[in-house]
């Protein structure tokens, strides 16, 4: 059996995913997701409505990037991703978020000044 990953080839966050899915061989599937016209099945497992999500293979369902890579590292110890000591792997956790923080507001930046009205655009 295998999770499933509901993503967008273009998001960053769903990338990281897939590649810690990669990198530590979990059997997995990939299920696509139009952000556009969202599913109604893709809204009630996410009701942030956002990727990626991870649907586990016992019916768990994880949503936002840092949570599904916590997780993950957890339940699939191997290779570990994160420091085992906890000062450490705090560090880490702390460094990934301002990571993922940067690369959103970069990816806002870019395609907010594509358009020459006020930009709302949420990622």
């Amino acid at each position: 059996m295998s999770c499933t990953l509901y993503y967008h080839p273009l998001s960053n966050f769903s990338r990281k995913i897939r590649i810690l899915l990669l990198e530590k061989n979990i059997d997995h599937e990939l299920h696509e997701i139009n952000l556009r016209f969202k599913p109604d099945f893709f809204l009630k497992l996410s009701p942030i409505g956002k990727v990626p999500v991870l649907k586990d293979e016992d019916g768990t369902v994880i949503w936002d990037s840092s949570l599904i890579a916590e997780y993950l590292e957890e339940k699939y110890p191997n290779p570990m991703f994160y420091p085992k000591n906890f000062q450490e792997r705090f560090h880490c956790r702390k460094w990934e978020e301002l990571a993922d923080i940067a690369v959103a507001k970069a990816i806002r930046t870019f395609f907010c000044s594509l358009f020459p009205v006020p930009c709302s655009l949420k990622i």
